[in-house]
């Protein structure tokens, strides 16, 4: 994985202590990161929400299977929606346990940046997946500058025309 200027932040969410142990222990992109781990989906929600005004780039990487505060189970799909409402740019990755969550998924109209079986080799997958969120946000954002840009420079030639204009008409 490349080295990027941009600072990225990771929300790791999963109720099993050992699976984020072990996430913490051994996800090390060679990225300029923060990673935030939480077994609790009250906790990260309101990390996210106090989150909000930080523009940096952020992925969410949720287990499919998360209980709540009360034993309220949710899939990670039903967490998608709300985790859209407060930061509708964040990356949403959902790791499963079998192939055919995706199926499930094409009914929503709020879709995860991808699906990853949870097993001994998610990191194998996960960092090329990481590269190309990385790259669809940087392309994005050249993009959108680039539309600005665009949008200034005619804005210019708008202003310099009419004042040619007035300065030919009252001439």
């Amino acid at each position: 994985m490349r080295k990027t200027t941009k600072h990225i932040t990771f929300y790791c969410v999963d109720n099993d202590v050992l699976d984020l142990d072990f996430f913490r222990e051994n996800f090390n992109p060679e990225l300029n990161y923060t990673l935030f781990t939480f077994n609790s989906v009250q906790m990260f929600m309101n990390k996210l929400k106090n989150d909000v005004k930080d523009k940096s780039f952020k992925i969410v990487i949720v287990d499919n299977i998360v209980t709540s505060r009360g034993m309220n189970t949710k899939t990670a799909l039903e967490l998608l929606p709300p985790i859209k409402s407060i930061d509708p740019d964040i990356q949403v990755v959902i790791f499963a346990d079998s192939e055919n969550i995706e199926l499930k998924a094409t009914s929503s109209k709020v879709k995860p940046a991808a699906f990853i079986k949870k097993d001994s080799q998610y990191f194998v997958r996960l960092y090329p997946l990481i590269a190309r969120l990385i790259s669809e946000y940087e392309l994005k954002k050249k993009m959108n500058s680039s539309k600005s840009a665009t949008f200034l420079v005619l804005g210019v030639f708008a202003i310099a025309a009419i004042l040619f204009g007035l300065g030919y008409f009252f001439y």
